[in-house]
């Protein structure tokens, strides 16, 4: 059995290791209810594949694996796994129990039906809303089993590891109320100093504990039985002035909550961001809060829409941010523009324009995982963009200013850049040409002694063809990458 996929932290970062290497997460994700059958689900890996992605992001729902108490069945996890293994995908597991959007939609006949043994969440007027009492002990009790006879399954049968992770609920909380005000919510509410801390923010604060201990205690008892890197997700809500339980779920951890919720996480090794922003400063905003201080930081979900920038968020998640992963949803359906097309027609399988665009950055992307890894954090590399109105942008690296210009007539030349040392760089991307220079005052030309195409093979660079010669001619000339690619250059030494 190959080694166990991990998070490993040190120099105040974190990295994902997978098979014993650095791994990078290059997503998609499957829309809600497209795994309850092989039917429905299979012909889709092989168009992640196409596009480029090196992991699935599978929906498990609790409802699939449990369904009659305490009876468990795994047909379809299997079927998850055997997919992804035929296509070269990695899978994180998504676990929809209690709370799928803060609803459990997901979860068995019995305890949606069930309302003395499984309790809904009451409002002020004492009204059942759409979500669970996440004090409720036999609900997570429930819960627990189920999880813990998914990842034992796992451990006791996914010998090859596809399964890297484990998404622990979806966007977890309450909806319809700011917190539960069944008689044991009342009563742990009066017991603590809930008004005193909190102020208006009480309710909000009460229902972030009681959510946060309810994960905590399910992750803690699943990494007894089989350690996976685990995570929760987060419905953000509005960015100013959302109202909990109405706008978001009230207990989810949001950005003025955050601190809150880690207080009681032990087990839960990162809580990921759910970003359907469209602008590049509220993407960068979420990416600050959620992956600051070095906490691992990673894009649980990202919008799919044709406009919504996947192809370019990805450079910024990765080479600004240090993440371990982006993971747009959905591969077959779309959001939040859902009038728009899917990156892939479920029913017929046309690709929309945005999947071919996405398909680029994950190609050059996955062609250099583990340089972008080693350089995560550093000052030895750089994002470059190309936003609105933006033509060229430049870097001041160590001994040798990197100026790149952008080419792309769509206006989404992208990439990173990275240098690997003194007088060698890697360009990673497309649609951009760079120029070395020699810093001021002086801003002569560096003269290039190799540029060359091709990409990564663990640690090992792999030549595939040089830059071709007209690129080259002349001292000071650009190197170009146009095509979604890696290239290597080396310059003269000073």
């Amino acid at each position: 059995m190959t080694e166990l996929p991990r998070l490993d932290r040190r120099d105040g970062r974190t990295r994902l290791l997978v098979d014993g290497r650095p791994f990078l997460v290059l997503g998609l994700q499957w829309d809600c209810d497209s795994c309850f059958s092989a039917e429905e689900m299979a012909p889709l890996f092989p168009h992640a594949a196409r596009m480029g992605a090196n992991t699935a992001a599978l929906p498990v729902y609790w409802r699939e694996i449990e369904p009659t108490p305490g009876c468990f069945a795994f047909g379809m996890v299997d079927e998850r796994l055997r997919q992804a293994r035929a296509h070269g995908l990695r899978v994180v597991l998504l676990w929809f129990a209690t709370w799928k959007n803060a609803c459990p939609f997901y979860a068995p006949t019995d305890v949606r039906d069930d309302p003395e043994a499984y309790p809904r969440a009451l409002d002020r007027r004492g009204a059942p809303t759409v979500s669970l009492c996440p004090s409720a002990p036999e609900t997570w009790r429930r819960d627990r089993d189920a999880l813990i006879a998914l990842v034992t399954h796992l451990r006791d049968t996914d010998e090859a590891r596809t399964a890297i992770m484990v998404q622990v609920e979806n966007e977890p909380g309450i909806l319809g109320s700011d917190r539960c005000y069944c008689p044991r919510c009342d009563e742990r509410f009066a017991a603590g100093a809930w008004a005193t801390e909190w102020g208006a923010d009480a309710a909000e604060a009460f229902s972030v504990a009681s959510v946060a201990d309810y994960i905590e205690r399910l992750a803690a008892a699943a990494k007894a039985v089989y350690p996976l890197p685990l995570y929760t997700n987060v419905d953000l809500g509005p960015a100013v002035g959302g109202i909990p339980g109405a706008d978001s779920p009230s207990g989810g951890a949001v950005p003025a909550m955050l601190d809150m919720f880690r207080q009681h996480l032990r087990h839960v090794d990162f809580i990921a961001p759910d970003i359907y922003a469209s602008g590049y400063r509220d993407f960068a905003r979420l990416c600050r809060i959620y992956g600051g201080e070095g906490r691992p930081l990673y894009i649980a979900e990202h919008s799919s829409s044709p406009t919504g920038r996947a192809e370019r968020n990805v450079f910024y998640a990765l080479g600004e941010h240090g993440a371990l992963g982006f993971d747009p949803w959905a591969i077959d359906a779309v959001f939040p523009h859902q009038e728009t097309p899917p990156l892939v027609d479920p029913v017929g399988g046309e690709w929309g324009p945005q999947a071919s665009a996405l398909r680029d950055s994950y190609h050059a992307i996955a062609r250099a995982i583990a340089p972008i890894v080693a350089a995560q954090g550093t000052n030895r590399l750089f994002t470059a963009v190309q936003e609105a109105a933006e033509d060229r942008t430049g870097w001041a690296a160590t001994g040798c200013d990197v100026l790149i210009a952008y080419h792309r007539r769509d206006g989404a030349g992208r990439g990173l850049v990275i240098q690997v040392a003194p007088d060698e760089f890697l360009l990673i991307g497309l649609g951009f040409d760079v120029r070395f220079r020699r810093p001021r005052p002086d801003g002569r030309p560096r003269p290039i002694v190799v540029a060359e195409w091709g990409r990564f093979e663990g640690d090992r660079w792999v030549a595939l063809h040089p830059i071709r010669r007209e690129h080259l001619e002349s001292v000071g000339a650009p190197v170009k990458l146009l095509e979604p690619g890696v290239a290597r250059v080396v310059l003269a030494a000073t």
